[in-house]
């Protein structure tokens, strides 16, 4: 099959087509010549530029560009060859267009296109400048040429002339061959300026400027004079300012003194940018008192105003004035004055500009002499000069240095952008060869620049000028210069207007044609392009659509939008100030973009049977038909089911099954078709209200113009007859029902497929109208008489109803209704009082009401009516009828409301309201009703002015320069008052100030002095108050420090210094230290020095520590000096030798020296302090310390300490003991005989006295006992046996450990029978425990004896449990193991036949009991880890031999089998596994009675390691994790680090889970290197730990800090590891810890504490590692400024004074830089600062900070609100039953909050009350009042409440009483209820 697809209708291309064409235009020879078009073509259109017929090739001069469908020919620098004809031309496949422009160049302005013979205004002859008399008549003349013929304007210094002259006093004019001339007759001084010539030619313009001077105006008469004080500091300005109206603008003469002022250095004469005439006297002077009078004078009269001019002088003035100095140019000139005091400071300036010491100015300082020398003066130095002392006063001299120029340059000038700048100079003489420059340029004439001289004087004015002409004038006449800052300021530029005439055309389907016109003012504020923006009418954002620079049109097509929708478009001006305010075209379009094949159709090939799919894709949505060989298919499948087709956004597809073999070849055509569309429609035309029996026409707009439509009425098709058409007519479709009915009334459809829109259709009835009755007739009737009302309608059948007083009437027989056809009557057959009322005959949409005549029922006209001045008037008076009109009158005119009369109606009385009578209110009010009337003569008196309050009765004792505010406040505020002091009038000035707030009047001294001691008296006129003021000298304060108490530490020979600062300069002070009043002397300074007052001490020394006082008259400051010694250094030995041997007996001495030779010393020994004496001498010598120890011993030896507290040394003593020696040990007898029973002694002499020996025998060492003892004597050691026997026989070893020698002894003699020695025959009982041991001795008299022992039952025989022994004549009887049959007595006997000697032959013994032991472990079970296979041996023993045990494993007890063996021995038991497997793991427990221990035991395989070590390298700092995988389990494995076991701890940490072993090394250093090895029982797993050094990094970093002067401040980092290493460092210079800077570690942080902060402290701090650094500012703030705290509406003011003059701050308030504005002012005058904030509001509390450089200091601000106050009360109210009653007080603050209660209870808004707040009034309404809201109202405004009782009287007529029967009362009075 083949498959084409086509465009149906609109199809999917287009042809080029030029949107916007290229514009003919004329550019200058040289510029750039751009040419533009804007096209619209798909496919995208070439584009060829050509030039008379021949192709432009892009290059060289010659550009093209393409930006979006804008293409764009730029020729650069054109030249007169390139004017011609320039054609674009675009061109696709679809077809092409072309479009043409001309250019044209020549040396001329760029214009657009229109005759060629326009030519731009040129000037061919300027107007020329003149100087003329007063008097003479000018002519400006002037020839343009230029076509079409210039229109020529004339202006003055920027003013039209009809504004400043009047018509007689010029003439303009035009001359044959162009010459136009500007006459002004009788040239007077203010036609002097500059005047401008425009010339303007269609929207070209060119200008010329002249210059006129006129004569000054001679002096005239004065007829008015206004006169005023005003007062001056000297030195300051007086600026007078005097503003005049007129036609002809008046002339204007100052005077002083009668005397004219002529304009100088120090007297400017001008008229600012508002019209006043400004006289300002500069730098004024004590001469320049005066009065000075401003003189206006026109053609119609004169005027006067003067000025009385006082200048008041510092109270500290200069001794000697500066004089005036006048030099030649090139000359030195020398100003000189003198100061009262040496020591003031001084500074000078000139005129605004202090001076510096230079090479220029020579600044000298003698005494009080003050001099400036200023060398080699020019022109420029020409000028006023000041020297001020500081906050004091000054003095002022003018410098005329002559020479060439006369007069010079002002410094600076300032002028607005636009403006004329004037400039002139006068010289000496006439001269040639004079110099304008700018910025070094030399200027030239030109049309915007006027150059003229005329004689001595020269002018150059600046025509408008623009902010490139700022800069420097300088004017240059041979070697004289003077020069002038020209300062330009900007202009705001505002941005274009807003483009008019915007419409819209929508004649081309599927196009909109936009056009527009610029803005009227376009030459003011040209666009230089403009914006289109569209809308779709469903969506509310606007998109950018395109930008242009060509003319006002432009066509935007389907094809630029995104998708099928509704659009609005609007458009705005740009230009580079900004952009206009959108104008949109009315109406909208519909818009499609075009369709275009993205995917086409493709030719299928398919089997007979199979299925065929043909699918394209658009790029848009449209709908469309298919077509096979020409016949269309349907969207639905046919009716054999074949084809199918399908549609989803862009993509269309047919789907044809089972193709036949038949359709081989068949055509697929795809057919777009458009989309019916139906524009919106308003919501107030959709939905529709007719009355009935009018045209009904609904319409809407389809596109496109031919899509059919249905018309449905309720969704049935609408019949179309006669009453009912249906019309079409382009894209519109009509539905006209010609005469609507009630029937017709429903939901009307318009159906066009696609879309649809509904219209709601209501007809409605028409309404019922009254046509005629007699409800205008009089309805005055008497009693029994026949009342009729009746009245006609315009529809018979409309329903009526009639009312009497709001309530339907009742039929009856004293009420009739009658109808007849349209006429309705109400009928009173016999009327009576009662029917009076109001009748109303309702008709639905219209009433008539039938009323009684109007009646004043009741008034206050006979109450008193005398008021006083400023009281509230009320007149009132209540009506029969609530709605009846009254008018009110005085003195018979109808009055006006306003402010001061308030008409007020509530119901029927009505009130005339005078809220603050004045006495022209007296009159006679009248309250006419019509019928009736009240008068009401009211007298209004002016009160007597009192004082209600005042300060009078206070203290007016004050200290000089206190503030002192004297007030009143009177009970009118606008009573006039005047203030005396001692009988005269005050006179106001800067000392003296009188204000005025409403009725309160305050006297103020801002800074009083002595001599304002006196009476004041403010007088009212009626009342007056006195003031006895009494001011003291001022108090001498300490100005700083801030601080009366201060704790100065100060190290030794430093220089200490205490300075105090004192409000009275040479006020006098006295010094005190420790309570006795100080003396200077050579190291002891007392200095005075303006203000200041210090305390110098050269050398500080330990005596100068004290508490110091400085004392003024009235205050005192206190130094606590505390002066420290300079820290005790150690100087020698520097380094002490490491050990100091000696030996014993030696003299050891050891020696240091000091830094300071007083300084004490501590010696120490091992820790413990020494004192001097028994074996050690400490010695003091100069500097010197010394520790002697005359005869070292071993005990000496030791660490010894020389410690300063400062500083410290270490010395080691080491005492070596000497060589024990034998001495004579050859002649010594070593072998020795002896009897028994003799004394044995063996003597030796060693080599010291102190030496050690032991005595051995036979290898036994001896004890000293009875039998044997031990001696020394010095040298001498002896070893003496008493009464030797044969035992004692045997070799006696002598040992000193350095020697020995041996003694063989010998004793021989009889044998005797032993026998036990007296005194020895009983022991104690002896009580041991079970299982231990028993040792039971007796001692015999001689040796050797043999010895029986006997036990509790049998003779003692040894055996293993029993030891039988013997030492000598000592026998011993040792039981071990003893049980607790070994109980009893114990006896040692002599054998038998032996006679016993001297006393008993035996002793008995008693082993008395022997306890019971209980069962215990002395050692566990342990764990036990065994491979597989191996044996096992659990052991633990017990506490005795005998105890039984069990086995037991994971609780089972275990009993012996072939591989478990259960073994006894002695107190140990075992359990023996042979052959363990798995199985046998578990635990196992061995359980005695008394006592448990318990034991695991792992069974393991061979161990495997499955993951071996990796060699690791770790940044310094970081933790390095070592894991190995060992398998089993239960492998034990240990780490090694560089072959050494690991012990873990909390740096090493050793982790185990499941087979995975780890080993942790925390924080790695750089030594950490290692091999680091894993051994799991045999298996060996190394790897390497390499560490690299880590970068020491700031985690944390410095902020930037601010402190108070002398507290402490900590500056933290923290860094990226704890062993990094910082350095801090303050203006790049290290800082090292002391007193001042404290350097700490913890962990990674790093802290420098600096201690007691002084304004030296501030700067930058800054912390470095060696690959980072931070760094902060400290800002040392001082108490500078002081908390205020005051009232919203007042004034808050921070001051503060710096140490430098000239330093720049900040101020701010909670962190936002402050502005100067109208209330906030900021001054900074030398070195004081000051805030002035006014009118303060809440939201202004707040930190006031000021930041100067480092220096920062802040004060809290808090404002307060002001109390409110009621100013006018509530007052006492009577109203009428059923009313409702208005209570209204005034607060004086328009946000104060109010509270109402009744009685005591609070009232809350509701039904029943409202609550107003307006401004300052608080009303309280009460609805429907009744007797039970009878009760006290109060408003409680917080600080200030008023109470008012409310009254109800009676009911109105109709009401319902409150209790008892109804009665009726008749007559004028109300219709009360009585009970």
């Amino acid at each position: 099959m083949r498959a084409r697809s086509e465009a149906g209708m609109d199809g999917f291309g287009g042809a080029p087509r030029f949107l916007a064409y290229p514009r003919t235009f004329t550019v200058q020879n040289g510029a750039d010549a751009v040419l533009k078009c804007q096209i619209a073509g798909d496919p995208r259109p070439s584009i060829l530029w050509e030039k008379d017929r021949t192709p432009i090739e892009p290059s060289g001069r010659f550009h093209v560009e393409a930006k979006g469908n804008v293409y764009s020919l730029l020729v650069s620098r054109v030249t007169p060859e390139d004017s011609g004809l320039y054609v674009c031309k675009a061109k696709n496949n679809v077809g092409e267009t072309y479009a043409a422009a001309t250019l044209k160049v020549e040396a001329g302005e760029p214009q657009e296109e229109g005759d060629p013979e326009n030519k731009p205004p040129v000037f061919l002859v300027r107007p020329s400048s003149m100087r003329v008399c007063r008097g003479e008549d000018v002519m400006f003349t002037c020839r343009v040429s230029g076509q079409p013929c210039p229109a020529l304007h004339w202006e003055k210094d920027g003013h039209k002339l009809s504004d400043l002259f009047e018509s007689s006093h010029f003439s303009v004019g035009k001359e044959p061959e162009d010459w136009h001339f500007l006459k002004l007759f009788s040239a007077r001084p203010p036609d002097g300026g500059v005047y401008v010539c425009r010339a303007r030619s269609g929207s070209q313009e060119a200008l010329a400027a002249a210059v006129l001077l006129v004569e000054p105006l001679q002096p005239g008469e004065r007829q008015q004079r206004h006169r005023h004080a005003f007062a001056v500091s000297a030195g300051k300005h007086a600026k007078f300012r005097c503003y005049v109206t007129g036609k002809p603008k008046p002339e204007i003469t100052w005077k002083k003194d009668g005397k004219p002022v002529t304009p100088g250095r120090r007297h400017l004469v001008y008229e600012d940018r508002e019209g006043y005439f400004i006289l300002k006297v500069l730098y004024c002077k004590p001469q320049d008192q005066g009065l000075y009078i401003c003189t206006a004078s026109n053609t119609a009269g004169q005027t006067l105003s003067a000025v009385q001019l006082q200048v008041k002088e510092h109270r500290m003035r200069f001794q000697v004035q500066l004089a005036d100095v006048e030099v030649q140019e090139r000359e030195d000139a020398v100003l000189e004055c003198h100061v009262p005091l040496e020591n003031i400071p001084t500074a000078w300036y000139l005129e605004d500009k202090e001076l510096q010491p230079s090479h220029k100015y020579v600044m000298e300082e003698q005494g009080v002499v003050r001099r400036l020398t200023i060398r080699d003066a020019r022109t420029d130095d020409d000028g006023i000069y000041l020297c001020q002392m500081k906050d004091k006063g000054r003095s002022i001299a003018e410098v005329s240095v002559r020479g060439m120029i006369v007069k010079r340059l002002p410094r600076k000038l300032d002028v607005m952008e636009g403006e004329n700048a004037a400039f002139c100079v006068e010289t000496r003489e006439a001269v040639e060869g004079i110099c304008w420059s700018r910025n070094g340029q030399e200027l030239q004439e030109s049309s915007r620049t006027v150059l003229k001289s005329f004689g001595r004087t020269h002018l150059l004015v600046l025509v408008h000028v623009t902010r490139e002409e700022a800069g420097v004038i300088s004017f240059a006449v041979a070697e004289s210069q003077t020069s002038s800052q020209l300062r330009v300021k900007c202009v705001k530029r505002d941005p274009p207007s807003t483009p008019v005439a915007a419409r819209m055309s929508t004649e081309h389907s599927n196009a909109a044609l936009l056009t527009w016109c610029p803005a009227p003012d376009v030459h003011h504020c040209p666009p230089s392009s403009y914006v289109l923006e569209r809308q779709e009418v469903s969506a509310s954002e606007w998109v950018h659509c395109l930008t242009t620079d060509l003319a006002s049109l432009v066509e935007v097509l389907g094809d630029s939008v995104p998708c099928e929708a509704d659009y609005r478009f609007r458009i705005c001006a740009v230009n580079k100030y900004g952009r206009s305010g959108p104008v949109e075209f009315p109406g909208s379009v519909h818009l499609v973009p075009a369709a275009r094949l993205e995917r086409g159709l493709q030719d299928v090939l398919v089997q007979d049977g199979e299925d065929a799919h043909f699918s394209l894709e658009l790029s848009a949505s449209v709908r469309g038909a298919w077509f096979l060989n020409g016949t269309r298919l349907g969207d639905e499948e046919g009716t054999d089911g074949r084809y199918c087709v399908q549609h989803c956004k862009t993509e269309h597809s047919l789907l044809i099954r089972g193709a036949r073999l038949a359709e081989s070849g068949a055509q697929v055509t795809f057919v777009s078709t458009p989309q019916a569309h139906i524009a919106p429609v308003l919501e107030a035309q959709r939905l529709r209200k007719q009355p009935a029996g009018l045209p009904v026409l609904l319409e809407c707009e389809v596109s496109p113009p031919g899509a059919p439509v249905r018309w449905l009425k309720d969704g049935e098709a609408v019949p179309l007859d006669d009453v009912i058409a249906v019309q079409a007519e382009g894209c519109v479709r009509r539905l006209l029902v010609r005469s609507a009915g009630p029937s017709d009334s429903g939901i009307y459809t318009c159906d066009a497929g696609d879309e649809a829109v509904s219209f709601v259709v209501t007809v409605t009835e028409p309404p019922v109208r009254i046509v005629s009755s007699n409800e205008d007739a009089p309805h005055a009737y008497a009693a029994q008489e026949r009342v009729v009302l009746w009245c006609e309608l315009s529809r018979a059948d409309a329903p009526v109803c009639w009312y009497k007083d709001g309530l339907e009437v009742e039929v009856g027989e004293s009420l009739v209704l009658e109808r007849e056809g349209p006429q309705c009557r109400l009928v009173l057959p016999c009327a009576q009082p009662q029917d009076t009322g109001e009748f109303v005959c309702d008709a639905g949409g219209d009433s008539v009401f039938y009323n009684p005549p109007v009646r004043i029922v009741s008034s206050n006209e006979d109450a008193p009516h005398a008021y006083a001045a400023q009281e509230r008037v009320v007149l009132w008076c209540e009506l029969s009828r609530a709605d009846a009109p009254v008018c009110w009158y005085k003195d018979g005119l109808e009055v006006e409301v306003g402010e001061s009369l308030v008409l007020e109606r509530e119901g029927p009385q009505c009130r005339l309201v005078l809220p603050c009578a004045q006495p022209q209110d007296t009159g006679e009010f009248v309250c006419d009703a019509g019928g009736d009337s009240v008068f009401y003569n009211v007298t209004v008196a002016e009160p007597p002015v009192r004082i209600v309050s005042s300060n009078e009765d206070a203290p007016h004792a004050y200290a000089a320069q206190e503030r002192v505010v004297l007030w009143c406040e009177l009970s009118r505020a606008d009573a006039p008052v005047c203030w005396y002091k001692d009988g005269l009038e005050v006179e106001v000035g800067e000392s003296l100030v009188l204000e005025r707030e409403g009725p309160q009047c305050r006297l103020v001294l801002p800074c009083a002095q002595p001599q304002d001691t006196g009476e004041f008296v403010c007088d009212a006129g009626d009342a007056s108050a006195s003031y006895s003021v009494t001011v003291a000298e001022p108090r001498v304060r300490i100005l700083h420090p801030l601080q009366r108490s201060l704790a100065l530490p100060v190290l030794a020979l430093a220089r200490v210094e205490l300075q105090c600062e004192l409000s009275v300069p040479d006020a006098p002070v006295r010094w005190f230290k420790d309570g006795l009043e100080v003396d200077e002397s050579n190291n002891l300074l007392l200095l005075t020095e303006g203000a200041q007052r210090r305390l110098v001490i050269l050398k500080a020394s330990v005596e100068d520590a004290g508490e110091y006082i400085c004392e003024s008259r009235d205050e005192a400051v206190s130094f606590d000096v505390q002066v420290s010694e300079l820290p005790v250094k150690i100087l020698q030995p520097q380094r002490p030798p490491p050990v100091v041997k000696a030996s014993p007996g030696e003299t050891v001495m050891l020696a240091c020296e000091l830094s300071r030779a007083d300084a004490p010393v501590c010696w120490a020994k091992d820790g413990v302090r020494l004192e001097a004496g028994g074996s050690l001498v400490l010695e003091e010598e100069g500097a010197h310390r010394r520790l002697l120890i005359p005869a070292a011993r071993v005990e000496h030896s030791g660490k010894y300490v020389c410690d300063t507290i400062e500083d410290a040394v270490t010395f080691t003593i080491q005492v070596s003991d000497p060589l024990v020696r034998i001495l004579e040990r050859d002649a010594l007898p070593t072998r020795r005989h002896c009897r028994a029973l003799e004394d044995l002694v063996l003597e030796v002499h060693l080599s010291h006295a102190h030496g050690e020996v032991k005595w051995y025998k036979d290898g036994e060492k001896l004890q000293d006992t009875g039998h044997v003892w031990l001696e020394e004597d010095g040298a001498r050691r002896s070893l003496v046996v008493l009464g030797a026997t044969l035992r004692d026989a045997g070799e006696y070893l002598c040992d000193t450990r350095d020697d020995s020698i041996i003694f063989c002894v010998t004793v021989e003699g009889e044998r005797h029978s032993p026998r036990c020695l007296p005194g020895a025959e009983e022991a104690p009982e002896l009580l041991v425990l079970e299982g231990g041991s028993a040792v039971l001795s007796a001692i015999v008299s001689k040796e050797p004896a043999p010895v029986m022992w006997l036990g509790p039952r049998q003779p003692v025989a040894a055996g293993e449990r029993c030891e039988l022994r013997r030492e000598g004549r000592v026998h011993s009887l040792v039981l071990s193991n003893v049980s607790k049959e070994d109980a009893g007595v114990y006896t040692c006997l002599s054998p038998p036949g032996t006679p016993p000697a001297r006393g008993s032959a035996c002793r008995h013994m008693g082993l008395g009991r022997v306890a019971e032991l209980l069962v215990k472990f002395l050692r566990g079970l342990a764990d036990m880890h065994v491979h597989e296979g191996e044996t096992v041996v659990l052991w633990c023993e017990l506490c005795k031999a005998k105890g039984d045990v069990v086995w037991l494993k994971d609780g089972r007890e275990l009993a012996p089998s072939p591989r478990r063996e259960i073994k006894v021995e002695g107190r140990e038991r075992s359990l023996v596994l042979s052959n363990v497997g798995p199985e046998d793991a578990g635990e196992y427990s061995c359980e005695s009675n008394d006592d448990r221990t318990l034991a695991t035991l792992t069974v393991q395989g061979e161990p495997q390691t499955r993951g071996p070590l990796h060699s690791l390298t770790v940044l310094e700092g970081e933790d390095a994790t070592f894991k190995c995988v060992v398998s089993p389990e239960d492998v034990a494995l240990t780490w090694q680090l560089n072959g050494q076991a690991v012990a873990p701890c909390e740096r090493l940490v050793v982790a185990r889970t499941g087979l995975c072993h780890s080993l942790t090394i925390r924080q790695c250093q750089l030594a950490d290197v290692a091999t680091v090895t894993a051994n799991a029982e045999g298996l060996v797993s190394a790897a390497r730990l390499s560490v690299q050094e880590a970068q020491v990094l700031f985690v944390r970093r410095l902020q930037d800090v601010a402190a108070e002067e002398q507290q402490d401040v900590c500056l933290e980092v923290e860094v990226s590891h704890e062993a990094a290493e910082v350095q801090w460092m303050k203006q790049g210079v290290v800082l090292q810890p002391g007193g001042k800077y404290e350097l700490q570690e913890s962990g990674r942080r790093r802290t420098l504490t600096i201690r007691s902060l002084s304004p030296s402290d501030r700067g930058t701090y800054r912390c470095e590692s060696l690959h980072d650094r931070t760094q902060a500012k400290l800002c040392v703030e001082r108490e500078y400024l002081r908390d205020v705290e005051t009232f919203e509406k007042e004034t808050a003011t921070f001051h503060l004074e710096l140490s430098h003059a000239g330093v720049p701050g900040v101020w701010t308030r909670d962190g936002i830089r402050v502005k100067p504005s109208g209330t906030c002012q900021i001054s900074a005058a030398g070195c004081a600062h000051s805030l002035t904030l006014q009118r303060l509001t809440l939201e202004d509390s707040g930190t006031v900070a000021f930041t100067a450089d480092t220096l920062r200091c802040s004060a809290r601000l808090l404002v307060r609100a002001l109390p409110i106050r009621i100013v006018k009360p509530l007052r006492d109210k009577t109203v009428l039953a059923r009313h409702k009653a208005t209570l209204e007080c005034t607060v004086s603050h328009a946000r104060g909050r109010v509270r109402w209660f009744r009685g005591n209870t609070e009232i809350f808004a509701g039904d029943k009350y409202e609550i107003c707040n307006l401004d300052c009034y608080r009303t309280l309404i009460i609805h429907h009042v009744g007797p039970e809201d009878e009760d006290s109202y109060t408003c409680d405004a917080f600080d200030d409440r008023s109470t008012a009782r409310l009254l109800v009287e009676g009911e109105p007529w109709g009401a319902e009483p409150v209790r008892g029967p109804r009665t009726a009362a008749t007559g004028r009075g109300h219709g009360l209820a009585r009970p």
